[in-house]
Order: C-alpha cells, then structure tokens, then sequence
C-alpha cells in the first residue's frame, strides 16, 4: 500500500481529574467521575497494551502537582483575567483547595503509571485547564500558564510537543507563539460548522443540537483527516473525529447507533487511507466502568478487523506529526 494511503487509528485523551469541570459541577456532583479515574486509567492502559494501541495524553499540568504546596511553585506569574472569575482556578476555588481531596486534583502517580506503558505520548493540556477564546486579548496570561505547564512537565522528565486546548478553544492567534515553546503539534476541530472553537456563552442551542444527533447518525461527514492536510506550516494539526460519548443509563437505546456512527468513520478511515482521531477524558468513564469499557472493547476489536483487513495502523499524535513531516 502506498504510505500516503495508509489509514491511521488515533486516540486522544485530555486528562485533567477536577481542573477540567469545577467551574461547571462541585465535587459533590462529579467526585464519583473523578474518583473512578484512578482505577479507569490502570485499566485503559491494560487494554491499549493489550491491543496494542498507542495514544497521546494531554496532562492539565497542575495534576502533576503532588500536593497543594507543590502546586503553588508553579503558580503562573500572570493569572487570567477571564470576565467570568469563576473560570479562573485563582480565585475562590483556591481558596477552597485545601479542603478538597488530594485525589481530585492531583494525579502525578496516574501520570508516571501512563509514562511506563509503550505508544503513550504525553501532551500538555495546558496548566490550569486554561480557556483560550474567553478573553481573547489576555494572551500574556495564556502564555505565562503555558510557561508553568512546561516547566512542571519537565521537573517530571515529560519533554511536552503537543497541546490539546481545553474545551477545543483553539485560538489561531497562539499557534505561532506555542512554536517558540517547542510545542507544534495541537488537536483541531472537526471541519465543520457545528464543532467549530467558540466561547462557552457562544455554543447556541442550534449548534449543540445538530452536534448531538451527529453523534449518531451522519449528517455532516465522516470527519476523517487526510495526512497530508496535517502540517500547516511548521504547525501539525490533527483534527477530531469523535467524542466517545459516555454510557448514560437514560439512553442506552441510543447505543447502537453510537457505536454503528464510530465504527462507519473508523471504517471509511480504513478504507481510503485517513485518519480517524477518537477523544474522551478519562472521567467520562470512571463511573459505568463495566458498560463504558464494553464500548471501548467493541471499538477496538472493531480495529483489529480493521488493521488486518486495511492495514489499519494505530498512532499517537506525535507519531502523526513526524509521518506528515516526511511526506514528499
């Protein structure tokens, strides 16, 4: 097969324990998720190994944290200045950190368990969980974040190259400036209008619809990449294909249609030689184990069919990066 028409199976993960949803649910609401992670992750590691599946994980630095006086080293120096203050973790939810649990905030250990298994790239999800499109001239804070994110990967022997932007809020506006931090690799959007980067109070009620049914049955495309649109420049994006919608009790007769739209894409990728890319946080599946890990099964023995039959070939993003590199 010519490599250019080589399929790829990527696995995205944005790994973020409570950085990523306190400004939405409390611990109360959302502890189950978050405290289910630390055995999700063991076992998701288990599973990549046993299929032989390699992923990229975008880290929120401050898990890396070991504790709170740990995290506050690596405090950035310019804190945002989001018109919301509830995004911001510097704030009341600072103040309240030390009563929260170790285990929801911080995850060095789950970090350095990922490191040992083969395939896993780490990638940063920026140091505070850090939203890009809320304030848009507050790019001194962006990269001041961006500037603990590194230094607390690398305390940590991490040496970061890619970056995933929390909540998809990619601002075109900072790709040239994460160059300059070594960092040239970043997840995009799907390419189309329903899944486009915007500020949380801009996600209308239209979009959020027709990106729901999208999840199971195809109106747009199948939102498969082809690697040769991967570089920009000197910047690589490798754009998502698909959430992993968690298992929800309340519409599991949805399911097949799920799995039946993720299956179609990994499929079409297969076939014509591009790139499917699946995303999910590790959260999404620490609670429901049992039901959650059946989806993941079913996917990734979909992907051994796959791989026997198409050459389908399973790559993190890094790996992406250097494969679009090397195009002629």
């Amino acid at each position: 097969m010519d490599r250019n028409k080589q399929g790829y199976f990527v696995i995205s993960l944005d790994f973020e324990l409570y950085w990523g949803i306190r400004d939405k649910k409390s611990v109360d609401e959302y502890g189950q998720n978050i405290k289910g992670v630390w055995s999700a992750v063991p076992r998701l590691l288990q599973m990549f190994e046993k299929y032989n599946l390699h992923a990229t994980w975008a880290v929120v630095g401050a898990m890396l944290s070991k504790d709170k006086e740990d995290f506050q080293k690596y405090i950035p120096e310019i804190k945002p200045k989001y018109i919301d203050e509830n995004l911001s973790p510097y704030g009341e939810f600072y103040k309240g950190l030390a009563d929260i649990e170790d285990l929801y905030v911080y995850g060095n250990e789950l970090v350095q368990k990922v490191i040992e298994y083969n395939g896993q790239e780490i990638g940063t999800h920026t140091f505070s969980h850090y939203y890009c499109l809320e304030n848009k001239k507050d790019r001194g804070s962006f990269f001041s974040d961006l500037t603990s994110a590194i230094k607390i990967s690398e305390d940590n022997g991490i040496k970061i190259k890619t970056i995933i932007f929390p909540r998809h809020q990619v601002n075109e506006n900072y790709l040239k400036g994460i160059k300059k931090h070594d960092i040239y690799i970043y997840r995009g959007t799907e390419k189309i209008w329903y899944h486009s980067a915007a500020r949380g109070q801009d996600e209308g009620i239209v979009k959020r619809a027709f990106r729901y049914v999208d999840y199971f049955i195809k109106i747009g495309s199948h939102h498969c990449q082809n690697i040769e649109e991967v570089k920009r420049g000197d910047i690589f994006q490798i754009r998502a294909s698909r959430w992993l919608r968690p298992y929800n009790k309340k519409n599991k007769i949805f399911d097949f249609l799920k799995l039946n739209r993720i299956k179609n894409q990994m499929k079409y990728a297969a076939k014509n030689g591009k790139i499917f890319h699946l995303w999910f946080h590790p959260h999404d599946i620490g609670i429901n184990q049992d039901e959650n890990f059946k989806y993941l099964e079913i996917i990734f023995e979909y992907y051994l069919e796959l791989k026997h039959k198409y050459n389908f070939e399973s790559k993190n993003m890094y790996e992406i990066s250097e494969i679009a590199n090397g195009l002629k």
